[in-house]
Parts: C-alpha cells; structure tokens; sequence
C-alpha cells in the first residue's frame, strides 16, 4: 500500500509541476474488506494543486470542472492516476483559496458546506480550539470561567462527533439547526445502547 501511495503522490507533484490534469479511478472499503469502486468505475478528470497531510494520509486538493467546485481526495484511495494533457483548470478559484484555513475546516476531510458555528467552551479548552482552528480563531470571554469560539467548519457527523469527544467542556450555541443536528445524533446514539 505504502509503495502505492508513493507512486500517486508522484504523478500528483508532476502534474501540479507540468500544469496538466489528472484522471483517476476512486474506491472505497466495504464490510468485507474489498475494494468498490465510486461512480461505477467512471474516472475523474481533476485539476490538482495542492497535497495535504491530514491525519495521517494525504489529501489532494483539487478544481473539478464539471461541478465548478473545489473537491478532495485520499491519494490512497485514487487508482490508475494518468496524466491528461490538458491543462490544469481553476486557477482562480484557487488563488482565492487559504489551504490551511481549508484544511482546518474539514474533519477527517469530509466535503459539505462550510458553515459558522458558535462554541461554548470551558477556559481550560483554550489551548484545544486554537489548535484546531488557528490564532485567528474569535474567542471572547464569557465570564469567569467559560468563553466563546467562533469557528468555520463543514459540520458534520465527524465534527459533532469531536465536540461529543470533547465531553462537557464545549458546547454547540449556534446556528439552531446544528444545535438540533448534534440533539438527533445524540438521541440516535442514547437509542443504539438501549
């Protein structure tokens, strides 16, 4: 696998380096261990530009320009990279984008919508929201003991699941339609342990 994922990041850099696009063939894992290849086996055409090292495997970054949006992909999951003559494509869209605050936005790189959401935090949580989320995070004192975040995050069940790993030192506030997303998920999970 490791030999695999060398090779890809290898094609990967030489686009990015020769400005041309990619296509590839992307999978993911069933139950019983074996590869199921996405869209039927239809390859994807991507414009790459960036790779990205995310808990421990690499990302790479990309411009779709059938969907015109900006997409990820594990390179360990991508097969049979090629690359297209054509030349890369997004060029501005990318210009336009801060890759580590994308990155920071992204919880196990999972796609969605990026939304702001509000935390309330325990003071001894500082040092784990600026982490996460950067310096530039806003943080403002709610009193003596607690403060809050104001986070940018796709939030999703891999985000809800962090703040649910964090336990009662953080709390989602706002917007109300996460606040009830996080209620659901937490009902659903009370119901599988009944």
């Amino acid at each position: 696998m490791n030999e695999s994922i060398l090779i890809n990041v290898d094609h990967i850099h030489s686009a990015i380096h020769d400005d041309k696009q990619i296509s590839f063939q992307y999978f993911q894992w069933k139950a019983d261990k074996q590869r199921e290849l996405r869209h039927n086996g239809q390859r994807y055409t991507i414009s790459p530009w960036h790779l990205v090292w995310d808990q421990e495997n690499y990302y790479m970054i990309g411009y779709d320009s059938h969907s015109e949006m900006i997409k990820h992909f594990r390179v360990d999951k991508m097969l049979h990279i090629s690359i297209s003559p054509e030349k890369r494509e997004g060029k501005e869209m990318m210009k336009k984008l801060n890759i580590a605050a994308y990155s920071r936005t992204l919880f196990s790189m999972l796609g969605g919508q990026s939304r702001q959401v509000t935390l309330e935090c325990h003071n001894r949580m500082a040092g784990i929201i600026i982490d996460r989320f950067g310096k530039d995070t806003v943080i403002l004192p709610k009193d003596a003991e607690h403060f809050t975040a104001h986070v940018e995050v796709i939030p999703r069940d891999q985000f809800l699941g962090w703040i649910i790993g964090l336990g009662t030192d953080v709390k989602i506030t706002h917007p109300e339609d996460v606040v009830e997303h996080m209620k659901e998920l937490l009902k659903k999970q009370i119901q599988m342990y009944q």
